[in-house]
């Protein structure tokens, strides 16, 4: 009864943090990457007894990169292309006792393909997989496996544009530059 001495090792899971010491490294945060709670936790800072989620997370579009119907699991570029969004992306949720751990191939391939495009802001060059892949709208989530769509990017200013003070800095060290 009463509290207790903790650390807190991490507030929000890092997609990009080292996996050297296990897959489990990115996914020490007590929120998700969008700031959703992962746990029912009471830290003892509102009065519902949990933690509360971020507030207005704009999301991207509802689209997911998966592996087509059609295309065959022993294709010969499946090996190379799910190799290659793995080492770009994140598919440490695909381990054995996961929340993905039970798909089947074609889930498994579905799941580095679109974490590799949700990455990649959704770009269509980021579905590219020769004959494997394809957009789809309709979420592949299954079980406890949950298919990310990221959040919209961040490019610095409210208004996408570098702030005033800052274009001003800039263009004075390119005066400077030009004269030197």
């Amino acid at each position: 009864p009463g509290p207790i001495d903790a650390y807190l090792f991490s507030l929000i899971d890092e997609d990009a943090k080292s996996i050297d010491p296990g897959n489990f490294e990115r996914h020490w945060g007590i929120f998700t990457y969008d700031g959703q709670p992962k746990y029912l936790l009471n830290l003892g800072t509102t009065n519902s007894g949990r933690l509360l989620p971020a507030r207005g997370i704009q999301y991207q579009e509802n689209k997911w990169c998966v592996m087509r119907p059609n295309a065959r699991l022993d294709d010969p570029s499946v090996a190379a292309s799910v190799s290659y969004a793995c080492s770009l992306a994140d598919c440490t949720k695909l381990g054995y006792g996961t929340s993905c751990g039970t798909l089947d191939g074609k889930g498994n391939i579905s799941y580095a393909f679109n974490s590799y495009f949700q990455i990649n802001n959704q770009l269509d060059e980021a579905c590219k997989f020769p004959n494997l892949s394809m957009i789809v709208k309709t979420n592949p989530s299954q079980g406890t496996c949950r298919f990310d769509v990221m959040i919209q990017p961040y490019y610095g200013g409210a208004d996408g544009r570098l702030p005033k003070q800052l274009g001003l800095v800039a263009a004075f060290a390119l005066f400077l530059l030009t004269f030197l």
